[in-house]
């Protein structure tokens, strides 16, 4: 019986045996029948009765710098036309061109590029001149014989690829202000005016006085005790001269009346103010007030409040003992504070050293123990122990041991 192409017989032992010739062609994962023809892209392939597949081998497409292109396409390259030939192969002419700027150029063409003339050259190369086109300012391009303006002045492209512009000033500068060309402006009393040649014209009034101190106004009148003044052109002030009596905390005194302020004398005068001695009236020591002439004894010494305010002691040595928390020391004498030490000095004054001092005894239920102490805590189970102040104790379940161990 067939088996596909092939011829079975079953045999007496009642197997089958089977010739193994192929049926089948398999190309490119695709079945094909003994004597079949298909295509492979622009080649023709036929299944064979040996289950080989027989191709024509003819090229399909050619490559180009990249570019892939069917048999006979044509194509550019340049300047140049190209053919996709039958064997696969590329075919172009050989005309001399230049690519420059992304346009063609034949051999000895010449074209403009900006201002300048450009040569196609046989190697393919392009040569140009090199003169300057533009003018570059301030960032802005501008092509020759462009005018423009840069602030108030007129500014020209020159054909040497230079700017030239004029030079006049457009704004002055006044006291921190800025003005334009011909503004005017006031300055205090007077009018001022920006020139063209930037500078500021002003004209040169006085517009102030200055009195006692104090700044007024050309025109302005003010009080000066009882008299009136009158702030004048010139910067000179002019007072009246009437006599006026004195105002001195919210008292009035006549004129040459003498009065006491304090321990001060003091006298009005003919311009209606007052002027006071300035006597100290008491002496200020070691932030006591003493009035003058006051007489006292700092230990053992003698001083005086003097009529210059200045006080007086006597300078003789004191000796005193010195007494710190309970206990007495002679003028010299060392002595310790916890861990600090201190010194008596000669009138009975003590300095310490001021080193912090840790604790050396801590409380406990209203008992005192030493630094380094053991003492059993209030369960009468853990220790305690006395460190730097604290008292630091065990922590142990009292009540689960004594069930544990009875």
């Amino acid at each position: 019986f067939k088996q596909g192409c092939n011829t079975c017989t079953c045999k007496a032992d009642r197997t089958v045996d089977c010739t193994t010739n192929p049926c089948t062609c398999t190309y490119k994962y695709n079945v094909y029948d003994f004597g079949a023809e298909f295509k492979d892209d622009c080649n023709t392939c036929k299944c064979k009765n040996n289950g080989q597949v027989d191709c024509t081998n003819k090229p399909c497409r050619c490559t180009h710098k990249g570019q892939t292109y069917g048999i006979g396409t044509k194509f550019s390259d340049g300047c140049n036309q190209c053919e996709c030939l039958a064997t696969g192969y590329v075919r172009c002419s050989t005309n001399g061109c230049c690519k420059y700027n992304n346009q063609i150029y034949i051999v000895g063409q010449k074209f403009k590029q900006g201002c300048n003339t450009c040569t196609c050259k046989a190697d393919g190369t392009v040569d140009c001149t090199t003169n300057p086109c533009t003018c570059t300012y301030k960032y802005n391009v501008y092509n020759f014989g462009a005018e423009f303006k840069d602030d108030c002045n007129t500014c020209k492209c020159k054909n040497n690829g230079q700017v030239d512009c004029t030079n006049r000033p457009c704004r002055c500068t006044y006291k921190g202000q800025t003005y334009g060309i011909g503004n005017r402006f006031s300055d205090d009393c007077n009018q001022c005016e920006c020139l063209a040649t930037g500078y500021v014209r002003c004209s040169t009034y006085l517009c102030q006085c200055k009195y006692n101190n104090q700044i007024y106004k050309v025109g302005e009148t003010f009080k000066q005790g009882c008299n009136t003044c009158t702030c004048k052109t010139d910067g000179t002030v002019d007072c009246t001269t009437n006599p006026c009596p004195c105002t001195y905390k919210n008292k009035v005194y006549n004129l040459g009346n003498q009065f006491k302020d304090g321990c001060f004398n003091c006298t009005c005068q003919y311009n209606g103010e007052v002027s006071c001695t300035e006597v100290p009236c008491s002496c200020n020591y070691n932030g006591k007030i003493y009035e003058i002439g006051s007489v006292w004894y700092n230990d053992c010494n003698k001083c005086q409040c003097n009529s210059d305010g200045k006080v007086d002691c006597e300078q003789k040595p004191c000796s005193k003992s010195c007494i710190h928390k309970g206990k007495t020391y002679s003028v010299g004498e060392t002595f310790k504070d916890a861990c600090n030490t201190c010194r008596c000095g000669q009138f009975g004054q003590i300095s310490c050293t001021k080193m912090y001092c840790p604790p050396t005894t801590c409380q406990y239920y209203g008992k005192s123990y030493k630094d380094g102490e053991m003492f059993m805590s209030q369960d009468k189970c853990n220790v305690c122990r006395c460190s730097i102040g604290k008292v630091k104790c065990t922590k142990y379940d009292c009540y689960r041991l004594k069930q544990q161990y009875g």
